[in-house]
C-alpha cells in the first residue's frame, strides 16, 4: 500500500485536516511546464508552502491534545482518588445515590466527605460473604423448593440493583471506563504523531530525489527542534502514567453478586457515523454482563427522532455494531419500548438475569421507566472531544468553508465546536 493510503487510512477522519498534506506536496514534484520555478519542472514555491502549513497544523493538533491531555490526566486522578477512598463500615448500611447525582458527582470528581456513601471492597460484611457463598452452592444445586429458588432470586435481583447504584461500583465504571478511554485516545495520538514524523521524511526524500538536492536531513533537524513533539515523548509517560492508573482500578473492583458476568445487557442507539465513541461503549458493556444486545433505530425513525437523515444507512449502521456486540435488533419507531419488550423473557426478568447499559448523555431516554421497573440501569461517562455532529459537518456540511471551520475548532466534551469564549457554533 503507497504511504499515503496509509495515512489516510491510520488516521481518524477528524484528524486528517491537521496531517502532512503529503498528497498535495507530492503532486508539487511532478513535472509541470506551464507552472515551475526551476529547470526541474519542481513547482518548490508551492511544495515549501505546503510543508510549512503542515508545520502549522500540527502543532495546533499537538497543543490542543497536549492541553486537553494534561487537563484530563488530572481528571482521571481524581476518579482514582475518589474509587480509593470509597467505604462504608457495613455493606448493608451502604447509602446509594440517584443516577442523576451519581453521574454529575463522579464526572467532577468531587470530593465528599460523607464515608457512608461509598461501598469497600476489602471490608465487605461476613454476612454478605456468607450470603454470597450461599448463592454460590445454590447455584450449583437448585433447590426444589419453588418458594426458596424465588426468594434467592428476589434476593440477587435486588443485590444487583445496590450493587449497580452504590457509589463505589459506580466510581469504578467511571474510572475504569474513562481510563480504558484515554489509553486508547492517547494510542491514537501517538500513532498520528509517529506516521507524520514518517511523513515529513518520505515526502522530503522524495523532494531530494526530484531535484537532485540534499536538504533532507537539515530539515529533520530543523523538525527535531521546532516539532520535538512528534517523537511522542511526552504522550509516551502520560501513556504508562495512565496504565499505572488502570492497575490500581482493577484492584479495586468491587466484589459482584453470583452471575453478574452472566447477564445479557441491553442497549439502544442510533450508531449513525460510527467512530470510536461508540465502540469505546459499546466495549464498556462487558462490564455488566456476557451476552450484548443492541438496539438500531431504522432509517425513518432516525429522522423523525433527530429531523435529518442518516448519513450511513441501516445496513452500514448493523454492520459497524456488530463486531462489538452478540445480537441486534431493528427498531422501526421513535419509541423503543415495545420492541425492547419483545426481547427480554420473563425469565430474564424473573431471575434478573439482565440489565441495561448506556451514556450519561441521556438520562432520562425514552422507555426508561418501563426498563427500570424490570431490570436495572448502568450509565457510563462519554468519549470526550469526539462526536457524530462534528464529524457530520467535517464531512457532509455543503459548504467547504464550514467543514474547515469545523475541522480546526476546538471542541468542548461532548464533541460540539465551540468558539474561544466556549459558545457551541453554529453551522
Amino acid at each position: 500500500m503507497k504511504f499515503n493510503k496509509t495515512l489516510n487510512a491510520s488516521i481518524l477522519k477528524e484528524w486528517r485536516f491537521y496531517s502532512v498534506d503529503y498528497k498535495l506536496m507530492k503532486k508539487t514534484l511532478k513535472a509541470d511546464a506551464n507552472h515551475n520555478d526551476d529547470s526541474t519542472g519542481i513547482d518548490s514555491s508551492e511544495f515549501f508552502r505546503l510543508y510549512e502549513l503542515s508545520k502549522s497544523k500540527l502543532i495546533k493538533f499537538y497543543n490542543d491534545k497536549d492541553k486537553w491531555a494534561t487537563s484530563y490526566y488530572k481528571t482521571m486522578e481524581d476518579r482514582v482518588e475518589l474509587l480509593r477512598s470509597s467505604k462504608v463500615s457495613d455493606q448493608s448500611q451502604g447509602e446509594v445515590v440517584t443516577d442523576s447525582d451519581s453521574s454529575s458527582s463522579i464526572a467532577s470528581a468531587t470530593d465528599s466527605d460523607d464515608d457512608d456513601m461509598y461501598v469497600d471492597i476489602e471490608g465487605m460484611s461476613n454476612s454478605f460473604g456468607s450470603r454470597m457463598t450461599i448463592m454460590s452452592d445454590a447455584s450449583e444445586t437448585p433447590s426444589d423448593d419453588p418458594k426458596v429458588t424465588n426468594e434467592n432470586n428476589e434476593w440477587l435481583k435486588e443485590e444487583y440493583r445496590r450493587i449497580g447504584k452504590s457509589k463505589h461500583f459506580q466510581s469504578y465504571i467511571y474510572a475504569k471506563k474513562s481510563l480504558d478511554t484515554f489509553a486508547r485516545e492517547l494510542d491514537l495520538v501517538l500513532e498520528f504523531l509517529t506516521l507524520n514524523k514518517t511523513a515529513f521524511s518520505k515526502i522530503l526524500k522524495k523532494y531530494d530525489k526530484r531535484t537532485g538536492s540534499c536538504i533532507r536531513d537539515q530539515k529533520l533537524q530543523e523538525l527535531s527542534v521546532s516539532h520535538s513533539f512528534l517523537d511522542g515523548e511526552k504522550v509516551k509517560a502520560m501513556r504508562q502514567g495512565v496504565s499505572d492508573m488502570l492497575r490500581q482500578v482493577k484492584r479495586l473492583r468491587p466484589i459482584l453478586p453470583d452471575g453478574w458476568g452472566s447477564r445479557k445487557v441491553y442497549t439502544i442507539g442510533c450508531f449513525d457515523l460510527f467512530h470510536r465513541g461508540h465502540q469505546n461503549a459499546l466495549m464498556s458493556l462487558r462490564e455488566f454482563g456476557h451476552f450484548v444486545i443492541a438496539g438500531i433505530h431504522d432509517d425513518e425513525s432516525y429522522f423523525k427522532l433527530k429531523s435529518k437523515y442518516t448519513i450511513d444507512n441501516l445496513e452500514t449502521r448493523m454492520n459497524n455494531v456488530k463486531p462489538f456486540v452478540d445480537q441486534i435488533f431493528v427498531i422501526p419507531s421513535t419509541d423503543p419500548e415495545l420492541y425492547l419488550k419483545s426481547m427480554v423473557s420473563e425469565q430474564d426478568i424473573e431471575t434478573g438475569s439482565c440489565c441495561y447499559a448506556r451514556g450519561d448523555d441521556m438520562l432520562n431516554f425514552p422507555g426508561r421507566e418501563w426498563v427500570e421497573s424490570v431490570m436495572p440501569v448502568h450509565f457510563l461517562p462519554r468519549t470526550e472531544a469526539c462526536s457524530s455532529t462534528l464529524i457530520r459537518t467535517i464531512y457532509h456540511a455543503d459548504d467547504p468553508e464550514i467543514r474547515k471551520k469545523a475541522a480546526f475548532a476546538n471542541t468542548r466534551y461532548d464533541g460540539k465546536p465551540v468558539d474561544e469564549d466556549g459558545n457551541v457554533l453554529k453551522f
